[in-house]
């Protein structure tokens, strides 16, 4: 710390001369001005070494707490992550299946033939409502004396 006696001395240095005065108010215009800091003495410098070295302790201190306050916390994250991990259901094991084998068809495939066109399911309706023609019993029908049957429910009334 500076005593009372120690004032502040400027350095003045003209712009054009570059000639060199020191004063302890400010400098005339035009020249160029710059603080001068007296020496210190030995009491001042090792006053100054104490203040440095108790600034030094304590920010290794407030670094010391404030990683362990980081390490900390994360502590608590690792734990609150591992609660809801053990809460959650496990995630489901995929295994895939091996590619399937090409095999052999017990039947003979045509290529290339197309398909013969579907059967209608039954007979056109008759156009505005006129009935059917009684439709004949053929082979594998069985008539009894009212109707004739052929073995799939199909039922027409005996001709």
């Amino acid at each position: 710390m500076l005593s009372p006696a120690h004032a502040q001395v400027q350095r003045c240095t003209d712009a054009r001369t570059g000639q060199v005065t020191y004063t302890d108010g400010p400098c005339a215009a035009g020249q160029h001005s710059t603080v001068v800091v007296p020496a210190l003495s030995p009491e001042e410098q090792a006053a100054q070494q104490r203040q440095y070295e108790q600034a030094q302790e304590r920010l290794q201190a407030e670094l010391a707490r404030s990683q362990a306050a980081r390490q900390a916390q994360a502590e608590a994250e690792a734990a609150q992550a591992a609660a809801r991990a053990a809460m959650q259901p496990p995630a489901p094991v995929v295994v895939p299946m091996p590619d399937p084998q090409p095999y052999a068809v017990p039947y003979p495939v045509y290529v290339g033939r197309p398909a013969p066109p579907p059967r209608p399911p039954h007979p056109p309706r008759p156009p505005h409502g006129k009935p059917l023609p009684p439709q004949q019993p053929g082979p594998g029908w069985h008539c009894n004396v009212f109707r004739c049957s052929d073995g799939k429910g199909n039922v027409i009334p005996r001709p």
